[in-house]
């Protein structure tokens, strides 16, 4: 991920005015950071207070890393670096503070989006950042950097040049979009999908669904809404939409009373080609991403090229170069008794909605290979948990999953239920999985696709089948 290192994010001048401390020494900034390990030779470092670690006790690793200045509690009493230090009555504070003004000081002309959603946000986030990079200078949040903390802290690394800046906006509880959205100020906002992802803080899948709809509530006037028209909950939010005033409402999907219409996608050896319509014009352009829900998250960029009215063909053009994180469904290549297996590592995150899109994307590329799931638990579904995970299971019998390996406590039923139609095992942890040594069940010319909520660490498996069948290089 690219964030823009202009050598004059901010200077000591600009900084002081906004956050109204004087600063005895002249300094430029080309980024702020919040962790020590990534401060470089001209970074303001900001020493969060944690739950667990506090950045107060990293300031020393921070200045021998060069930061220009470090942002501290008034409270915080050091030895050394007085000429560095600002002391503020909260950094966190401050940090929205730092991130409301580089909002507000970018060119009225600027087009920001904000991307929510139960899925495909950072995919779609990946797809716009690389269509708009060819038309002017364009900057997306690092990551998956979409809580309170890392929106603001995007923000605040946006130079004033920017023309473009996407970010994405993500949430755990009600009340937290609008405040973020609000923070972000988007020209275009856009919902991919809304599913039972985090439920479990919600009563219900409308409550969700309410949530999303708050990224409206920072929405500029005369500003755009782009929605996929597909998903089961399309009108519940799009009904919260007719309290605004002045707002274009552009849909996309399947559906043909979209706006912009996926007519054809055609798997190839890139990714795919996809043809599409939007208000009665044919479009064609390739994504490298697998799967059909990626095909449908494109024509959000799509949309998003459209409003801005610039070069639309220039942009979509350059769409293919766009690259998927780690984690988001990369694909590698083992060796396995001297034979080529795919690997899928789509061990990021899941939810219902996100695993049977990987399910369905799965089948495609596997073709005629055998097909192997490593399932990790999905997690924020609270009561809803048995039954959602449960609910995969004739996903896993429809698409002829050969084999599936179950981690986690909350899989155990839908194990239970899996084994005696699908070869399966199970075991309470990725490290378990190693150490039980049930890899032992993939067989060569395998197609395996790992998936699981993040504090499953799906990732261990994925780095131990990486290393344990790469590819020699001969050299």
């Amino acid at each position: 991920m690219r964030i823009i290192k202009d050598k004059s994010i901010w200077n000591s001048e600009e900084v002081s005015k906004v956050i109204g401390k004087k600063i005895k020494f002249s300094w430029c900034s080309n980024s702020l950071e919040l962790d020590s390990r990534k401060v470089i030779k001209g970074s303001i470092f900001f020493a969060m207070p944690g739950t667990k670690l506090d950045g107060h006790n990293f300031i020393k690793d921070a200045v021998n890393s060069g930061a220009v200045a470090l942002i501290v509690n008034k409270s915080y009493q050091p030895v050394n670096y007085q000429n560095k230090l600002i002391k503020v009555d909260d950094v966190y504070k401050t940090l929205i503070i730092m991130a409301k003004a580089a909002r507000n000081r970018v060119h009225s002309s600027a087009q920001i989006i904000a991307i929510t959603g139960s899925s495909g946000k950072t995919s779609t986030k990946e797809m716009i950042k690389s269509a708009f990079n060819v038309l002017g200078l364009t900057y997306a949040n690092p990551g998956s950097y979409n809580n309170h903390v890392g929106v603001p802290y995007s923000l605040a690394n946006m130079s004033s040049k920017t023309e473009f800046g996407v970010f994405e906006i993500g949430m755990n509880n009600s009340n937290e979009i609008s405040k973020l959205s609000r923070l972000v100020k988007p020209n275009i906002a856009i919902i991919t999908n809304v599913s039972e992802g985090h439920i479990g803080n919600f009563k219900s899948i409308k409550d969700v669904a309410k949530a999303k709809a708050e990224i409206f509530e920072g929405l500029m006037n005369n500003g755009h809404i782009l929605i996929n028209r597909d998903f089961e909950y399309y009108n519940e939010v799009i009904s919260y939409s007719k309290k605004l005033q002045n707002i274009n409402i552009i849909t996309y999907g399947l559906n043909i009373l979209s706006n912009i219409c996926l007519i054809d996608r055609k798997i190839i050896k890139e990714g795919q080609r996809i043809t599409a319509s939007a208000y009665g014009i044919k479009y064609t352009y390739k994504i490298n991403f697998d799967g059909l829900h990626q095909a449908i998250n494109s024509l959000a960029v799509l949309g998003s090229l459209l409003i801005s009215k610039r070069d639309v063909k220039k942009g979509i053009n350059n769409l293919y170069k766009a690259a998927l994180p780690i984690g988001r469904g990369n694909r590698h290549t083992l060796l396995i008794n001297g034979k080529k297996s795919l690997l899928i590592d789509d061990s990021y995150n899941a939810n219902p909605s996100s695993v049977i899109a990987s399910l369905n994307s799965f089948k495609e590329i596997a073709v005629n290979n055998r097909k192997v799931l490593i399932l990790g638990e999905m997690r924020e579904l609270g009561k809803h948990s048995l039954f959602l995970h449960k609910k995969l299971y004739d996903y896993l019998i429809n698409l002829n999953i050969n084999l599936v390996i179950f981690v986690g406590k909350n899989t155990k039923d839908l194990y239970n239920l899996s084994k005696n139609k699908i070869e399966s095992a199970w075991a309470e942890s990725s490290e378990q999985i190693i150490k039980k040594d049930i890899i032992k069940l993939i067989k060569p010319m395998d197609a395996i696709l790992i998936k699981g909520s993040r504090y499953m660490k799906m990732e261990v498996i994925v780095n131990y089948l990486i290393m344990k069948y790469k590819i020699k290089v001969n050299k």
